[in-house]
């Protein structure tokens, strides 16, 4: 859990809920790359003072996802394709470390846990919906791997790059392969092959990062 300065008067609390409100609106695309983040305009709009604003915004800048610039004040942070591949890339690393931790800690009933969230993730038609349950059907997983720092760092890239998963999410092609690679990976996991797992795991991330960087690249030329 993070922690900010402090004052003893419970602004800890506020700049906790305003980190934590502004962290997934960023997450779900509400507030979009490069995007100005007014303090006034936030404070009003989240009932909380400048003290919690400022607080939050220096915490989301040093996750990666906003940017404070001297004299512009703070914007939403936007990814190039470098930064997404590399994002991709280090999400590959840290969540194929965490399936190989899992993978001897998952039991029979942790994986019918699993099958019911993937059925409930493809059967998901809302595009916010859809990348909550995403996440959830693979923090379910890597949580077998009792590995709180790996995952609290997975979610940061994740948010990171959440912003841009909301427009893969809505090539059918891809969330076809996405279920596909799923189940391909529950079966791995109950027939136990831990290379197997790790490596489709890695694969995941790795195409999911060429994807963004080509929606990033597309948007950039026209």
């Amino acid at each position: 859990m993070r922690q900010d300065s402090g004052t003893g008067t419970g602004s800890g609390t506020a700049t906790e809920r305003t980190y934590e409100v502004l962290r997934e609106q960023i997450g779900r695309g509400e507030l979009k790359p490069g995007e100005a983040l007014r303090q006034d305009h936030l404070a009003a709009a989240l009932g909380v003072s400048h003290v919690p604003v400022r607080e939050a915004l220096t915490m989301l800048a040093s996750d990666g996802l906003a940017v404070s610039r001297v004299n512009r004040g703070t914007v939403v942070a936007a990814l190039t394709e470098d930064d997404a591949l590399e994002l991709a890339d280090f999400r590959a690393l840290l969540e194929g470390r965490l399936m190989a931790l899992a993978m001897p800690n998952l039991s029979r009933a942790d994986l019918a846990r699993a099958w019911a969230a993937l059925e409930a993730l493809e059967a998901a038609t809302d595009l916010a919906d859809i990348v909550m349950r995403n996440a959830a059907f693979h923090t379910m997983l890597y949580a077998k791997a009792e590995r709180p720092y790996f995952e609290r760092a997975v979610a940061t890239a994740r948010l990171n790059l959440g912003r841009y998963l909301f427009l893969t999410w809505r090539k059918a092609d891809n969330a076809q392969r996405s279920h596909e690679e799923h189940r391909a990976l529950l079966r791995l996991c109950e027939a136990g092959d831990d290379a197997g797992a790790v490596a489709l795991v890695q694969a995941h991330n790795r195409a999911t990062g060429e994807q963004i960087a080509t929606i990033i690249r597309e948007a950039r030329a026209g």
